[in-house]
């Protein structure tokens, strides 16, 4: 087979240059020699291939973002037609303070989008009568457990389409700037204690956990270990030789990452959850695994898997779902939708799979009827890689004359307002629980929408009006809309609004509606509005770099009688059900919610710890001041972080430790050091009080210096 890749450039525009090119009129003008000529696709007919307007259109997108103020850092991208790359190129800086620029071979982390090659590895063995889709996952591995019997039920199939019920996202140890094995088999010890969000295959709601279950099922056909066979399998006889999973030490300079105030690259992000995002990679890797997918199957002279396996990946596996309000699932195996909805507008079908992480955001967009695909990948922020890929296609699209024009953004205008009854409004009104708490409340006959985070109500809109239609617009805002939808006997708050290059609106479902509960009982009343601090979390990126709080909160509103809210991460702010059980809080209702999670108390030495997941928080207001004549921290035996309250002091030093963590007295991130790494500086001046997290080897002793 020809070698498909076309010449690749690296671009590191300033803003001043930027604006410079874009005057004289010769931004993203294509370098020569880095298209074929003219080709044809059969029935589709012959049409040029170097796509230089898209592609201006692409470059001009990327390099406003990155001129933006919390634009991207760095950005790669490549666009795919049949079995050739014709166009790759990459953007920006991987170390801006030494002036290190991405090429096209950098590797970015492939986050959510590794869960295309999970579904790939199974439908190999399918092909090869090693794995059923429709088997139970326990047949697989029989050690699989859970405190709900419907786990029995959960298929294959339904791992690899988001409707197996498992709770969502075991964030603890995943991303990491220390390597660490094992999270798979932290999930299987999780789940034990776990109930299902719903009976398998009802519903589907999208779910890191279940992907990486997918790992076991791999292991237990081949005998292999899961990255092994994606490496054997997969990524070898692809050529996809600068693809590898973010589990090893990779050299200085070969991949991205977020930078620091000073311009430097972070820490390296570490994917210890393989199936669900572990894969490190490039887009122009990831245009031979496109162009497979484009062929059915096939590239050059390897067969990987059947075409039957391939459309198989690309059917609704949604359709028949018992619950699906609106028909707004479309899961593949593996993709996030088989008909992206910013192509379907236009009569075109297009896989999709996005990924995001600490770090990195991607999007992978297989157009399998118009042979065309595009892979972006961003570090940092800014740029919202979804938007870009949908228009990249669509731009393709227009220029080689397969749509009429790119479609233009909708200009809608508000419905005319009509006559509301008081009883109308207040049956809108109150709190729906879902991905969020959302609430709503009658203000002078209009609604506001109030989202719950941390312990208070954050307005997410105001002067929504019913207007004809039933749907709730604020003039402001003409295209957004709330709207009810009943489905499975309950009320369900849905949200209409403009997506994609604002040419279409899409819908989501917020949440269901919060019936009134019995009141707290004594014990839970005690307990709302009282904090924990996570204490097994040594090496997570998102802590390690301020990014998330090591606080969780129970706390309560009197709008939502009888229930608990909860608010830390991963719950965000989740509904809780506490009058079945004075040692559990249940999240509520069948909700179209990711990563819902039981609130378990745990008395340990007299106090009341929770557990989230396999998340574990002790009591803040238990927290040991720092006593004058201390001079260290014991670990006990389980190894979890010790919690300090410090006085006002001007130095900090500690010895020993394998991580530790300075907080401020809002739990804002100051410092922090993993083992010799020191992932945030002491500030020169420290605030008056302080809490410091630390970590040790079990049974070992820190010194600590004020």
């Amino acid at each position: 087979m020809s070698d498909p890749y076309g010449k690749s450039t690296t671009h590191p525009f300033t803003r001043r240059e930027i604006l410079r090119m874009a005057s004289l009129g010769t931004l993203g003008l294509a370098a020569p020699g880095l298209f074929s000529g003219c080709g044809d696709r059969g029935s589709n007919g012959p049409w040029p291939l170097n796509y230089a307007a898209t592609i201006l259109d692409a470059r001009q997108t990327i390099l406003e973002a990155l001129a933006s103020e919390g634009g991207p850092n760095a950005v790669s991208v490549a666009l795919i037609d049949d079995q050739r790359i014709l166009w790759a190129e990459a953007f920006a800086f991987l170390d801006k303070k030494a002036g290190l620029t991405p090429t096209p071979d950098t590797l970015f982390g492939l986050a959510s989008g590794s869960k295309v090659f999970a579904a790939i590895a199974t439908m190999i063995l399918v092909d090869r009568g090693l794995v059923d889709l429709d088997t139970p996952f326990v047949h697989y591995v029989p050690e699989f457990r859970m405190a709900d019997d419907r786990y029995r039920d959960i298929t294959i199939r339904m791992l690899l389409s988001h409707s197996s019920g498992l709770p969502g996202t075991d964030y603890r140890n995943a991303s990491t700037l220390f390597p660490m094995a094992g999270h798979v088999h932290q999930i299987l010890a999780s789940l034990a204690d776990q109930r299902l969000k719903h009976a398998p295959g009802e519903m589907a709601v999208y779910c890191n956990d279940g992907f990486e279950l997918i790992e076991l099922a791999v292991a237990a056909a081949t005998g292999a270990s899961y990255t092994d066979f994606i490496a054997q399998e997969i990524l070898k006889p692809l050529g996809m030789t600068h693809s590898r999973f973010g589990i090893e030490t990779l050299p200085g300079g070969s991949y991205a990452a977020t930078l620091n105030a000073q311009g430097e690259p972070n820490p390296q992000e570490y994917m210890n959850n393989h199936a669900t995002g572990g894969i490190y990679t490039t887009p122009s890797d990831m245009a031979r695994l496109a162009m497979l997918l484009l062929n059915e199957g096939r590239l050059g002279e390897v067969r990987l898997l059947s075409s039957g396996a391939v459309a198989e990946m690309g059917r609704d596996q949604s359709a028949t779902l018992a619950l699906n309000p609106l028909h707004l699932c479309d899961w593949g195996l593996g993709w996030d939708s088989v008909r992206q909805p910013g192509l379907a507008t236009v009569g075109v079908t297009a896989w999709a799979k996005s990924g995001g992480s600490n770090y990195f955001a991607t999007q992978f967009d297989v157009a399998p009827d118009e042979g065309l695909a595009v892979m972006v990948m961003r570090v940092g922020g800014g740029l919202d890689v979804g938007t870009l890929a949908e228009r990249i296609l669509l731009h393709a699209l227009a220029e080689r004359g397969s749509i009429a024009e790119v479609p233009q953004p909708l200009n809608p205008n508000p419905p005319p307002t009509i006559p509301t009854s008081e009883t109308e409004l207040l049956a809108m009104c109150g709190g729906y629980a879902g991905q969020y708490l959302e609430r709503l409340e009658n203000h002078d006959q209009s609604l506001t929408w109030l989202r719950g985070v941390m312990g208070q109500w954050l307005e997410a809109g105001s002067g929504l009006w019913r207007r004809e239609g039933g749907d709730w617009i604020a003039d402001s805002v003409p295209d957004t809309a709330l709207f009810i939808v009943e489905a499975d006997g309950h009320r369900h708050l849905a949200h209409r609004y403009a997506a994609g290059l604002k040419h279409y609106q899409a819908v989501d479902i917020l949440g269901q509606a919060l019936a009134t509960l019995p009141p707290l009982s004594a014990k839970w009343q005690a307990r709302a509005g009282k904090s924990w601090l996570q204490v097994n979390d040594p090496f997570g990126t998102y802590s390690a770099l301020g990014i998330t709080t090591p606080l969780f909160l129970l706390w309560q509103n009197p709008s939502l009688p009888g229930y608990l809210i909860a608010s830390g991460y991963p719950m965000m702010s989740k509904a809780l059900d506490p009058s079945v059980s004075d040692d559990r809080a249940l999240w509520c209702g069948k909700v179209a919610a990711r990563d819902l999670y039981d609130v378990v108390i745990e008395e340990r030495e007299g106090e009341e710890w929770l557990l989230v997941g396999s998340s574990l928080y002790r009591p803040m207001d238990t927290v040991p001041a720092w006593a004058s004549d201390q001079a260290e921290i014991a670990i006990g035996a389980e190894g979890l972080g010790e919690w300090r309250k410090l006085p006002a002091v001007s130095a900090l030093s500690i010895a020993g430790a394998n991580a530790w963590y300075l907080y401020d007295a809002q739990f804002t991130l100051l410092a922090c050091r993993i083992g010799e790494m020191i992932v945030r500086e002491l500030p020169e001046e420290l605030p008056g009080e302080t809490y410091l997290l630390v970590y040790g080897a079990p049974d070992s002793v820190i010194g600590v210096t004020l």
